[in-house]
């Protein structure tokens, strides 16, 4: 009898990584594991992004899933991808197709249960074709700047913060703060949101890993594992492509009219600079591809905001071991990883969908 599916889903990072490895193993899979070598996780362990592949080496075609992108955002895609494996998917799938499961694309906030990276890069503003400037300019987060990440955190100063980004979406309207909070920004590297100014390196791991398991591969689809928009335990599935352009074709080729686009305002989440998604098409060239997020919801909008806005603040100004953190990781924790078993089915009944209509159409 198989396991119920929220058992896949783990409490902390490193049980996270371990079961994820331990399945990865008994699965006969390949497993390439990269230490971050510029910082450690709680308790200072060793942190890192592993990748397990199974299938033939001389398959066309490849399925790539990737968890973590988004620290705690983790917990939801490393159940599914252990789930894949413990239940057996991943290697029956891999019977005709090279399967690749990257886990923990960002490590560091996948330990310390905060959005950002070690050094509060969004990763998925992260993958520009160059950074050379001038680099994508928000005017409207240069304005909100102080108010989107205020340095100091006590409650005169963040009501006003939430007084003038109220008052922003007054005047502009609901989706143009998002779009300037969430867009992705360049300018303030202790602001929320942030894309960086030069390839993190979850992002030159990440292109090593898939030059190494995709070259020479005819078709590849990537799937990365999202959550915190959207209605609870909803799985969107979201390209950055335009409705007209051969990216999206491709990807409706698989998915149909489930597709929701950040360019036409379809999308739960706004319109992004650097996302991975388009960086992969462009890596995998020459490459039929096919590259799109699941993006989960959990709780309201606003709460998510505020804990990433606190999270960020705990790692640029805060201690992230000190007496204020304990409250601010487990309310970051529960904005991207609702625990209740209802949320853990969803997640796995519609990842298992989506997933499986990409490898059905691959074979």
């Amino acid at each position: 009898m198989p396991d119920a599916p929220e058992t896949y889903f783990s409490a902390t990072y490193y049980e996270a990584r371990d079961r994820f490895l331990a399945a990865a193993d008994g699965a006969g899979a390949q497993i390439d594991s990269f230490t971050l070598p510029h910082a450690k996780g709680p308790g200072g362990r060793d942190i890192g992004m592993d990748c397990a592949s199974l299938g033939p080496d001389g398959a066309e075609d490849a399925l790539v899933v990737i968890s973590g992108t988004h620290g705690p955002e983790g917990y939801c895609g490393s159940g599914v991808q252990t789930g894949l494996l413990k239940n057996g998917q991943a290697q029956e799938w891999a019977q005709k197709l090279k399967i690749i499961l990257i886990h923990a694309h960002n490590p560091y906030g996948f330990a310390w249960d905060t959005r950002f990276n070690e050094v509060n890069i969004d990763l998925n503003r992260n993958y520009l074709t160059h950074f050379e400037p001038p680099l994508p300019t928000n005017p409207d987060y240069d304005k909100l700047a102080a108010w989107a990440a205020p340095a100091v955190r006590d409650e005169a100063v963040l009501q006003e913060a939430q007084m003038r980004l109220f008052g922003f979406a007054g005047e502009h309207g609901l989706p143009a703060l998002q779009a300037a909070l969430t867009g992705g920004q360049y300018n303030h590297p202790k602001g929320v949101y942030f894309g960086g100014t030069a390839p993190s390196w979850s992002n030159k791991t990440i292109h090593e890993i898939l030059a190494r398991q995709c070259a020479g591969r005819k078709r590849v689809v990537t799937v990365d594992m999202h959550t915190g928009l959207g209605p609870f335990g909803v799985g969107e599935i979201i390209t950055e492509a335009a409705p007209d352009s051969g990216h999206y074709q491709r990807q409706a080729a698989i998915w149909g009219t489930e597709i929701r686009s950040t360019k036409d305002g379809s999308s739960v989440s706004a319109d992004l600079s650097g996302t991975m998604d388009a960086a992969l098409v462009r890596a995998l060239e020459p490459a039929w591809t096919a590259c799109i997020a699941i993006e989960f919801g959990t709780i309201d909008t606003l709460s998510v905001f505020k804990a990433t806005q606190a999270s960020s603040w705990l790692h640029c100004y805060g201690d992230p071991t000190g007496p204020e953190a304990c409250q601010i990781q487990a309310d970051s924790r529960a904005a991207f990883y609702p625990e209740t078993d209802e949320w853990k089915q969803m997640v796995w009944a519609r990842s298992l969908d989506v997933i499986g209509r990409a490898a059905a159409y691959l074979s």
